[in-house]
C-alpha cells in the first residue's frame, strides 16, 4: 500500500529542514555575502552568488542528531589578472578572519571556505572565477572553481546543474524528484550502510527520470510511486555495472563526482540499494495495512506513520524476538579482520547472556538476533576451547544514527580474554565477532552476533 498521507507526514514532520533553520539559513546566507561584496579583496571583482548543493538545488534535510546541515554557496568573480587559483581561497579567508564577527568561525577547506555557527549550521562559500569571450555567435562565458591545494582551475558550471535538476524535477510534477531525494538522503542518514555524497546521489538519480517518456507516464503520480519508480530504475541501473563507473557531470564533460568512491564503496553502495529496493517493492505491494506500515517502517524507521507497540510492564519479562538475517544490514564501515587466513577457521561457540544495568547477575541468556532495550549489560563468552598462548580478539561495530552522531560506530579489533562485557547504549543493529589467532594467522572465529537494541 502507498499510505501517501504517512509519506506527506514523515517529509514534512520528520525529514525536511524545519522553518527555523531555514529562516536562519536565509537571514545568514545575504550577510555574508555583503562581507564579500564590502572587503577590500572583492569589491571590485564581485558579481553574483547563487545558492548550491543541496541548498540550491532544495533537497537539504534536517541533520541527524549530532550532526550539521550545511549550505553551499557559489560566488562569482571577474578573473583577476595577478591572482592564483590558491589567492582566491585564500583572499576570501581572509576577508572573514579580518571581520570581528567570523574572525572564529571560518577555517579553510580545499575548494572553499566554510563558516562554523554556534549550533549545527555552516556555510560554505565557494569563489568561481568568470571569464567572457567574444565570439560571431554571441559572447559566452567559462567558470572556474579554485583548487588551494593543486593550485589550478577546475572547470565548472554551477547554474547549468541547478536548471538540469530542476527541470527533471518539473518533469516528474509536483517536486516528486526532489522530495524523493530528501527521503533518499533521509534513508542514507538513518541506516548508516552506505556512502553516497550528495551530489552524487542527487546525479544518480536525477539521471533515472527519462524526459520524454515521463512526461506522460504515471510512474511519478504520487510521492511513494516516485520513490519506488527511482530506487528501482536506479537498483537496474546499477546492476548493468561489475565494477565502479564514473559518474560524470550531465553539464560538465570532465568532472567526475565518483572522486569520492572507490570499488568496495561501490559495491556496497549497489548490494544496499538491491536489498532496500526490495523491501520498497514489498512494502508497496503489501495489500493490508498493519503489514505495509510495518514494512515501510523497515524502509524508513519507526517514525513512518504512528503506530503503538506493546511493551512488557516489567523489564524482566520482556519478550524477545528473533529477527531474520535478511533484515540486518551489515554496515559500510565494517572492516575485514587483517590476519592470514586459508579459510578452513574453527566456528568459536560464544554464549551471550544480559541483564539489567541495576541487576547483579547475567541469569537471562540472549538468543542471537534478539531485540533488547536500553540500559542493560551483555556477557559474551567463548564457550570453545582456546590454547593459553593464542591471542583472542573482540570486534564491536554499531550502527544507527545515536551512535554515528556520539562517534561510537567503533569497528577495530581490540586484544582481550575469554570474557567481554557490554552495555546498550544506543538503538540500531550491533554486531559483535570473536577471533582467535596465532602468530598472524586466523585459526578460530564466532559467527556474528547481531545485538539488536530498541
Amino acid at each position: 500500500m502507498k499510505h501517501i498521507k504517512a509519506f506527506h507526514h514523515l517529509l514534512t514532520d520528520v525529514v525536511n529542514l524545519n522553518q527555523t533553520r531555514l529562516s536562519k539559513l536565509e537571514t545568514a546566507v545575504p550577510t555574508v555575502i555583503k562581507v564579500i561584496k564590502d572587503s577590500e579583496q572583492f569589491g571590485g571583482i564581485y558579481q553574483s552568488s547563487s545558492p548550491q548543493g543541496s541548498y540550491g538545488h532544495r533537497t537539504i534535510i534536517k541533520p541527524v542528531a549530532g550532526r550539521e546541515f550545511d549550505a553551499d554557496v557559489v560566488v562569482f568573480v571577474d578573473r583577476h589578472d595577478e591572482w592564483e587559483p590558491k589567492d582566491y581561497i585564500n583572499n576570501i579567508y581572509q576577508a572573514f578572519k579580518d571581520h570581528p564577527t567570523y574572525k572564529n568561525k571560518v577555517h579553510y577547506n580545499t575548494r572553499c571556505i566554510s563558516l562554523d555557527y554556534a549550533d549545527d549550521m555552516h556555510i560554505d562559500l565557494v569563489p568561481c572565477t568568470v571569464e567572457e569571450s567574444m565570439g560571431w555567435l554571441g559572447n559566452s562565458y567559462t567558470y572556474s572553481i579554485c583548487n588551494r591545494s593543486t593550485n589550478k582551475y577546475e572547470a565548472t558550471d554551477p547554474d547549468a546543474y541547478k536548471a538540469w535538476i530542476a527541470d527533471k524535477n518539473k518533469t516528474t510534477r509536483n517536486n516528486n524528484l526532489i522530495k524523493s531525494i530528501r527521503l533518499f538522503k533521509y534513508l542514507r542518514d538513518i541506516k548508516c550502510t552506505f556512502s553516497c555524497k550528495s551530489i552524487l546521489l542527487t546525479t544518480l538519480l536525477g539521471s533515472q527520470v527519462i524526459d520524454s517518456y515521463d512526461l506522460v507516464s504515471n510512474d511519478f503520480k504520487d510521492l511513494p510511486t516516485s520513490f519506488k519508480t527511482l530506487i528501482n530504475r536506479l537498483n537496474h541501473d546499477l546492476k548493468t555495472y561489475s565494477s565502479m563507473p564514473e559518474i560524470e557531470n550531465p553539464v560538465q564533460s570532465g568532472e567526475y563526482f565518483t572522486r569520492h568512491w572507490d570499488e568496495t564503496k561501490f559495491q556496497n553502495f549497489k548490494k544496499f540499494v538491491s536489498k532496500y529496493a526490495d523491501w520498497v517493492n514489498d512494502a508497496y505491494d503489501e495489500t493490508d495495512k498493519d503489514a505495509s506500515i510495518e514494512k515501510w517502517r523497515k524502509v524508513f524507521g519507526n517514525q513512518f506513520f504512528s503506530v503503538k507497540t506493546t511493551q512488557a510492564s516489567k523489564a524482566d519479562s520482556l519478550s524477545l524476538e528473533v529477527l531474520d538475517e535478511r533484515f540486518v544490514s551489515i554496515p559500510s564501515h565494517y572492516r575485514p579482520h587483517p590476519w592470514k587466513s586459508n579459510g578452513s577457521e574453527v566456528t568459536l561457540d560464544v554464549d551471550v547472556k544480559y541483564k539489567q544495568n541495576f541487576s547483579q547477575h547475567f541469569v537471562n541468556k540472549l538468543r542471537f538476533g534478539s531485540l533488547i532495550p536500553k540500559q542493560h549489560n551483555l556477557r559474551f563468552e567463548i564457550m570453545s576451547n582456546v590454547d593459553d598462548l593464542h591471542e583472542i580478539y573482540w570486534q564491536v561495530t554499531n550502527t544507527g544514527a545515536e551512535a554515528a552522531a556520539n562517534n561510537q560506530l567503533r569497528g577495530n579489533f581490540e586484544l582481550g580474554e575469554r570474557v567481554r562485557e557490554e552495555s546498550t547504549s544506543y538503538k540500531g543493529d550491533h554486531f559483535v565477532e570473536a577471533f582467535v589467532v596465532h602468530e598472524n594467522v586466523l585459526l578460530a572465529r564466532s559467527e556474528k552476533i547481531i545485538i539488536s537494541i530498541s
